[in-house]
């Protein structure tokens, strides 16, 4: 994993505490209870996987194998268009615009993504704490 992208992980982290405030004073009286729902749904597991992206950085640092970039690209795969779409498909019913109905399928596909980041995670980990306790 590229050693600048931590830091980015660390400020998006931020910025979702940020949002989160947002949508609990600003955005509370203007959605609707499922959308409001839906957007702590979007952010909380924006959140949890910004950690686990800071996490699979650190562990990059301590385990050289490629792996680790794999595991990266899942969930930030997944982040964008798990969160990134519930978030769109919320602004298009505030705003009352039509969204594509392609939309929909993203949150799916973003979980899986997600699902894949972890498992990733798992078995590169098993592997680098199998080749250190060897060495």
């Amino acid at each position: 994993m590229n050693r600048k992208l931590i830091p980015l992980f660390a400020w998006a982290a931020a910025l979702t505490v940020v949002m989160g405030a947002m949508g609990a004073h600003a955005l509370q009286s203007k959605l609707l209870p499922a959308q409001l729902d839906n957007y702590e749904t979007a952010l909380r597991y924006q959140f949890f996987h910004l950690l686990a992206l800071l996490l699979t950085g650190i562990f990059s640092l301590h385990f050289n194998t490629i792996s680790f970039r794999w595991v990266t690209r899942m969930f930030i795969a997944g982040i964008l268009l798990f969160s990134g779409s519930i978030y769109l498909i919320i602004l298009c019913k505030y705003w009352q615009i039509a969204f594509p109905k392609l939309l929909v399928l993203l949150t799916p596909l973003g979980g899986i993504c997600l699902t894949a980041g972890w498992i990733a995670l798992a078995i590169t980990l098993q592997r680098a704490l199998t080749q250190k306790v060897e060495n």
